[in-house]
């Protein structure tokens, strides 16, 4: 027994080592992610914010008085286009020197733009600078410009002086946890813009941490306050700025000890509870095991199965499914009596059916005889082959009725009328429906309508109603044979024609011995039938009246 326990336990702790050592890298890898997620994110917003200075730049570069010279009013116009924004233009030709510079009041002596990243006469696109001391406002700022274009050439270049305050405010908007820091860089490596110890650190250069060039990895080294952190990165695709996001490694490493730690603390709680459980289980468990064994042994001798619901839900479900394999077996061995008295009525049937078939053959010509007696023979064993070879899946109605007709299929069409849709019955509605128009053919033969010259039938079937009151109707009418008697006694055809039929198919069976010709109709729920070809109609409600 111990080594039992020992064979179950040294795995099972294993499987819970690996599992607590999975939980604690996936949390790792989960804050890591969202660092990398974090500087994405920022990266996002530069871009946003950038576009949009852009497109205020290339509205004020399609003015007519850029285009005509009058650099006054192009003055005025970004004035009020950007004064409310805290954003100032300057406008400059190829030389660098500045026409126009919002920073001061119009018409002053103006100097040369000097520091840029890019050659404005190379200027093809919009362009966004990295960390300059401006001319005008002695400090670092950053410049997005367009080119201001005529006949196809580059005349002047407009531009947007960014203050690094502007790229503060937007590291602020982004509420990162406390102890989480974000930098923003040129693609010169020097700061534009951090979320702590800002003014301290714009325009100093900063190194990036080795590696992390790809983003994917985690990278641990210290940041500008001396913090060994780990690192998530992302590019600004609109600037080639770098965003920058560290979170204390000391951060990641209690946040995997937490998980570690609540995960040890669920198992243990549910150890412990499941042990409990265990030993309650154990207690209980062997009297319902006990009556499960009785039932199964009562049903294995034959004799009569029983069992009582006890607390053990598992061991209901097995002492009622051998309950319930006893009364199948009961009604299997009802069954099997039936069908071998049923085998043993048809073989009557089947040979007075071949007797009226020999009596109303000609017996002038012999040839002519044993043909037509060979055709209805022939007609009777196909009628039998279809019903066992479809063993009763899903037969159609018309198919039914003319096997157990086949014998007479000459008649079919002149005295004998079949009419009805497409249904199909389901197998247990097919058997007894099969049943009983074999009796009802035989009866035919022997002493109803097709038992003269005279006689005639007909067969018609239905659906009727919608939804769960749809019900089919089946009906046997004959007429214009032979009066019709009532029997003296109900056999076992009776039997068959209806208590079966009732019972298969919840139905309602009438069946009127009129002097004209015998009458018989079914009622049943469409649940008996199929409403398409494979698949199964919806069960109807019994209807309370009796009506045929």
């Amino acid at each position: 027994m111990a080594l039992s326990i020992v064979a179950l336990a040294v795995p099972l702790l294993a499987f819970l080592g690996m599992e607590a050592w999975r939980l604690a890298s996936a949390e790792r890898a989960r804050l890591f992610g969202e660092v990398r997620i974090g500087a994405e994110r920022i990266a996002a917003d530069i871009d946003q914010t950038l576009n949009g200075y852009i497109a205020i730049l290339e509205t004020l570069a399609t003015t007519p008085a850029l285009a005509e010279g009058d650099y006054a009013t192009v003055y005025r116009q970004a004035q009020a286009a950007l004064g409310s924004r805290g954003l100032y233009a300057f406008l400059r030709d190829l030389d660098g020197q500045q026409l126009l510079n919002t920073r001061l009041p119009f018409g002053v002596a103006l100097p040369k733009t000097t520091g840029f990243d890019v050659d404005v006469s190379q200027l093809a696109r919009p362009h966004v600078s990295g960390v300059v001391i401006g001319t005008v406002a002695n400090r670092p700022v950053m410049a997005a410009s367009v080119p201001v274009l005529r006949n196809g050439k580059i005349q002047y270049v407009l531009s947007l002086s960014l203050e690094p305050a502007l790229m503060k405010e937007l590291l602020d908007r982004q509420q990162l946890p406390a102890e989480w820091r974000a930098t923003v860089t040129d693609s010169n490596g020097v700061i534009i813009a951090r979320s702590r110890l800002h003014d301290e650190n714009v325009g100093k250069k900063m190194t990036a941490p080795q590696g992390i060039a790809g983003g994917g990895t985690e990278i641990s080294s210290d940041d500008l306050d001396g913090r060994t952190v780990k690192w998530g990165t992302a590019p600004s695709r609109v600037s080639g700025w770098n965003v920058y996001v560290s979170v204390p490694s000391a951060s990641v490493e209690d946040a995997a000890r937490n998980a570690l730690l609540n995960y040890v603390l669920i198992v243990a709680a549910f150890t412990c509870v499941g042990i409990a459980g265990a030993v309650g289980v154990a207690r209980v468990i062997s009297v319902p095991l006990n009556l499960a064994e009785k039932a199964a042994k009562a049903l294995g001798e034959g004799r009569a199965v029983t069992f009582e619901p006890t607390v053990v839900a598992e061991a209901n479900a097995v002492g009622d499914a051998l309950v319930e394999a006893a009364r199948l077996r009961e009604q299997a061995e009802q069954q099997i009596m039936l069908l071998m008295r049923e085998v043993n009525h048809r073989s009557k049937n089947m040979l007075a059916v071949v007797q009226a078939i020999a009596r109303q053959m000609p017996v002038k010509d012999p040839k002519q005889f044993v043909r037509q007696f060979s055709d209805r023979i022939v007609g009777l064993a196909a009628s039998q082959d279809l019903l066992i070879e479809s063993n009763w899946q899903g037969v159609r109605v018309a198919d039914l009725v003319r096997s157990q007709l086949a014998l007479f299929r000459e008649l079919i069409g002149t005295r004998i009328e079949i009419h009805g849709p497409s249904v199909r019955l389901q197998p247990p509605a097919a058997q007894a429906i099969g049943m009983a128009l074999h009796e009802l053919a035989t009866n035919a033969s022997k002493y109803g309508a097709l038992s003269d010259e005279n006689g005639r039938l007909r067969v018609t079937w239905s659906l009727e109603g919608d939804g769960d009151d749809r019900e089919f109707l089946l009906s046997w009418e004959e007429k214009d044979g032979p009066e019709t008697k009532p029997p003296e006694r109900r056999g076992f055809g009776y039997t068959i024609m209806v208590a079966m039929v009732e019972k298969s198919l919840d139905a309602t069976v009438i069946v009127d011995y009129a002097p004209a010709g015998l009458v018989w109709k079914v009622r049943a729920p469409a649940r008996c039938t199929y409403e398409g070809p494979e698949t199964a109609g919806r069960a109807a409600k019994r209807k309370k009246d009796t009506d045929a």
